[in-house]
């Protein structure tokens, strides 16, 4: 749920704004914004140290092409080294001298763990944006020579959620499978601090020193955990990502029965549920209706766990537009008022509300390793909608025939206003979403991105 708005028409109005010397911190990371959007592949080097329950130095490389998806990971902890590597036909480990490709469970948990990795190295300040929505405004900034510095700088309770909200999705990926027993809810955060090094020229990323810690119960005893990570990084230099040579004995091995992708009898039938589980998550999102997500989620046992996870869809998903427009529109973000957003966002779901969808087919692909459903949207052009209201608002401003808090005013009550006005829906558009299983009856979408951008269109 990355967009669902058009950035590059509210972009407009920051460049308009942005005054001489120093940016400001909602400036400067929605430059870095746009310049790491434009990468194409990366090489990150990663160093660091843990000490918890057992205490080792870590060091290694991770490559990442950001078009095809390929992900290679390669980490040395205490001289024990690690490589994964996943893309859309194969998934591999590497294990000291032991190498395979991985299927079932295992392939879960290496795609999930390089899907994670990938999603950080592209852009950290998004990355822990998801626990923080204000993160954008809470960097204190400084320069030297041609860099600059962003220190983040945010309230306690904000650190504490932030690392808390990390670790338990570290968890959720590595004990799945596992024996040891994590207690998610018993996770504590501690402290954070992420220090963002930006090239002045480019905007991208060089350089990200993360410190955090924090407490966990597992198998009933609380364990502490303090870490220090140092990523930097290099960017669209990689002719391929790095794919580990697998030897033929140990790729046979890997074919034992018990990982084996589920029969032509399962994949349909979880195929069906994958359906069920996007036209459920349509409503939660789009509709904001958490009794439809319960009416048509596949699981129908624990309806009170099911509606826990509807509610939390519906308020994300406004949370990360709200989120979103307010850093789109970087340089105005401190006049804008919660009302103000609230009344945007009520009026964007209106809009939402017209238009139509289909779930027309599901089905397991071999190729993307998840279950493809195919929905057909009727959505609007959101750019266009915004445009009628931006371009001649950007043009009294240019004029000087505005102030900061006349455009804020003018702009929001301009785009609440459209919003709420009759929108035309566009032909029917089918789009494929991608759905992995995570348990009996319950499922993820990987990147909500491929049926919202449909119903808000952005060109």
């Amino acid at each position: 749920m990355k967009k669902i708005m058009n950035t590059s028409l509210a972009l407009s109005f920051a460049l308009l704004l942005s005054a001489c010397g120093m940016p400001s911190s909602e400036e400067l990371t929605g430059d870095v914004k746009e310049a790491q959007e434009k990468v194409k592949n990366v090489q990150v080097k990663v160093t660091g140290k843990e000490e918890g329950s057992s205490d080792y130095q870590v060091n290694g490389v991770q490559e990442f092409d950001f078009k095809s998806k390929a992900g290679y990971i390669n980490t040395k902890m205490n001289g024990e080294e690690l490589k994964m590597y996943h893309d859309g036909d194969e998934t591999l480990a590497v294990a000291g001298e032991e190498s395979t490709k991985v299927q079932g469970e295992e392939k879960k948990y290496v795609t999930a763990l390089i899907n994670n990795a990938r999603e950080l190295q592209q852009n950290p300040i998004r990355y822990y944006q998801k626990y923080d929505k204000n993160l954008p405004d809470e960097f204190d900034v400084t320069e030297k020579d041609k860099e600059y510095v962003l220190t983040f700088n945010g309230e306690k309770d904000k650190k504490q959620k932030i690392v808390a909200g990390d670790a338990k999705a570290y968890y959720k990926i590595t004990n799945q499978g596992s024996d040891t027993a994590v207690d998610l809810d018993q996770v504590k955060g501690k402290d954070f601090s992420l220090v963002v090094t930006i090239d002045k020229e480019t905007k991208q990323i060089k350089k990200v020193v993360k410190n955090q810690s924090y407490s966990v119960n597992v198998d009933g005893k609380t364990e502490n955990s303090k870490s220090k990570q140092t990523y930097t990084y290099t960017y669209n230099q990689l002719d391929n990502v790095t794919k580990p040579k697998v030897e033929a004995k140990a790729a046979a091995a890997s074919t034992d029965s018990s990982t084996e992708t589920p029969n032509k009898e399962k994949q349909a039938a979880y195929a069906k549920e994958a359906g069920q589980y996007v036209d459920a998550l349509i409503q939660a999102t789009v509709y904001q209706n958490t009794d439809q997500f319960v009416a048509k989620h596949p699981n129908q046992q624990d309806k009170k766990q099911v509606k826990e996870k509807g509610e939390f869809q519906k308020s994300s998903f406004v949370e990360f537009f709200e989120t979103n427009f307010k850093g789109a529109l970087s340089s105005l973000s401190s006049n804008i008022t919660d009302e103000q957003l609230n009344e945007v966002s009520s009026a964007f779901l209106k809009a939402l509300s017209s238009t139509k969808y289909t779930i027309k087919d599901a089905a397991y692909s071999d190729e993307d390793d998840a279950y493809v459903v195919q929905v057909e949207i009727q959505g609007f052009n959101d750019a266009s909608v915004l445009a009628e209201v931006m371009t001649p608002l950007a043009e009294k401003y240019q004029a000087g025939e505005l102030s900061n808090e006349q455009l804020v005013n003018e702009l929001i009550d301009g785009v609440a206003k459209r919003y709420r006005e009759p929108v035309e829906l566009l032909p029917a558009k089918t789009v494929p979403v991608h759905v992995v299983r995570n348990g009996e009856q319950d499922y993820e979408v990987l990147m909500q991105d491929e049926y919202l951008l449909t119903f808000a269109q952005q060109s």
